[in-house]
This record gives structure tokens, C-alpha cells and sequence, in this order.
């Protein structure tokens, strides 16, 4: 074969090789900002976990302090 002949399956194979590496390209960078929303998301979802744990904490507190009053109120004659 020529390289005459040979060039075209080369620019094809080329053209064929550069639509992969911008298709790779494109995935990679949606990736990207899938990850960065996700972490995003992480972040605040870990901040609203933070508030809920201490509002479940605060509730358990006074639960438990209503308890000890009906406890002393039952005690007392």
C-alpha cells in the first residue's frame, strides 16, 4: 500500500480517536460537577444532621427532667 492509500485510514482513525478523547473529556467534566454538588449536598445535609441530633438531644433532656418531676410528685404525700 501507498502512503496515499494509507492516509485516509489514518485521518479516520485519527478523527475516530480525537471524538473519543472530547467524549472522555465531556464525561470527566460532568463528573466533576456531579462530584462537587454531591459533596455540596454532603455538606449540608451533615450540618442539618448536626441540628437535629442536638434538637433530639435537647428534647431527650427535658423528657427525661419531666419524668424526674412526675417521679417526685408521686413520692411526696
Amino acid at each position: 500500500m501507498s502512503d496515499a492509500a494509507t492516509q485516509p485510514v489514518y485521518e479516520a482513525a485519527l478523527r475516530e480517536l480525537e471524538r473519543r478523547v472530547l467524549e472522555l473529556t465531556s464525561a470527566c467534566e460532568r463528573q466533576h460537577k456531579e462530584n462537587t454538588a454531591l459533596r455540596r449536598q454532603l455538606q449540608t445535609l451533615q450540618h442539618e444532621r448536626s441540628g437535629l441530633i442536638e434538637k433530639h438531644e435537647l428534647a431527650k433532656q427535658r423528657v427525661e427532667a419531666m419524668i424526674g418531676r412526675l417521679r417526685s410528685l408521686e413520692e411526696s404525700p
